[in-house]
């Protein structure tokens, strides 16, 4: 099962779902406060984050309803969502990851649920940094969404981990050749990059080589980009006993990337929150479900977790 581009499905499945110590329906508020308690003691935290997080900012998953691989299943995604694509026909592919893919990207907005992961980020670390003689709070992001909207809601960006990459980066088709150039969401419209003819594609910048660019994810039929997995890996790997892995909108159906979550609920003593709408491939596993959308669910577990420092 390959990474797609942009986002890991988004789909809940519920196939496998055989309960856990959450009661579906309303928030219980006694889980609430015990996931809070988790988090404050933990030492580390690793948050792991799916496209089910994006949707709730307007961004369609690929493969849950009314994603965009059910939507627009015809050629132009099909080429621009591969490598294959991008190298035969690259107008065609530049052209329908604009008009399908990167305009909807470039007009999201971070969510409650993405403020809410990187107000987490500074409660935990500055009540840690307040306690003499206490070991630095370490807060990992895994996200599988190549969005950046992470960073944008205030994550600190060398604690954001994008394992599928990202759309605000390019590269050249041939190579791989990073390319200088970051578009940024704010200036979007106006950006030379997306603003000019489709047709006139940018091009690798490198002596040589003048191969077309595409964006800096990962397609159908790649790999993960090594450094990242890497770090993504070495993050779970030093979960520790009372360490906390936290998973917001994610079906858990997508790999390599579904694999460091359950690896984290292998770990003895490590706690596993999961948060999503309806269940999902970890819900059986997890130490505790949470069920609700991200963007009401995490700040009242931030809530909580103010309450406790």
């Amino acid at each position: 099962r390959e990474p797609l581009i942009g986002a890991e499905g988004g789909e809940q499945q519920a196939a496998g779902w055989l309960g856990s110590s959450a009661e579906l329906g309303e928030m219980n508020p006694g889980q609430l406060r015990e996931a809070a308690e988790w988090l404050v003691q933990a030492r580390r935290v690793v948050v792991f984050s799916g496209a089910g997080l994006s949707k709730e900012s307007g961004i369609s998953t690929f493969r849950g309803e009314g994603g965009l691989w059910s939507r627009f299943f015809n050629l132009s995604l099909v080429y621009f969502g591969t490598p294959v694509g991008w190298k035969l026909t690259p107008r065609v592919s530049w052209k329908a990851y604009l008009q399908y893919f990167l305009e909807p990207v470039a007009k999201a907005e971070p969510n409650a649920g993405h403020h809410a992961i990187a107000e987490l980020e500074k409660l935990l670390k500055t009540a840690a940094a307040k306690v003499p003689g206490s070991q630095e709070k370490e807060f990992t992001v895994l996200t599988q969404n190549v969005d950046g909207l992470h960073q944008r809601a205030g994550s600190t960006s060398a604690a954001v981990h994008e394992l599928h990459g990202t759309v605000w980066r390019y590269r050249c088709c041939k190579e791989g050749h990073p390319h200088p150039h970051v578009l940024a969401p704010q200036s979007y419209s106006t950006d030379p990059f997306v603003s000019g003819e489709w047709s006139k594609i940018p091009k690798c910048e490198v002596e040589g080589c003048g191969s077309f660019l595409r964006p800096d994810c990962t397609l159908f039929m790649e790999g993960l980009p090594p450094d990242v997995w890497g770090a993504s890996l070495g993050a779970v790997r030093r979960l520790e006993p009372g360490d906390v892995c936290l998973i917001v909108g994610t079906s858990g159906v997508v790999y390599p990337a579904a694999s460091l979550p359950e690896l984290a609920m292998t770990k003895a003593g490590v706690k596993s929150v999961e948060v999503n709408p309806n269940p999902s491939t970890f819900s059986s596993s997890v130490s505790l479900f949470l069920q609700g959308p991200a963007g009401t669910v995490l700040p009242e577990l931030v809530q909580r977790v103010k309450e406790l420092l």
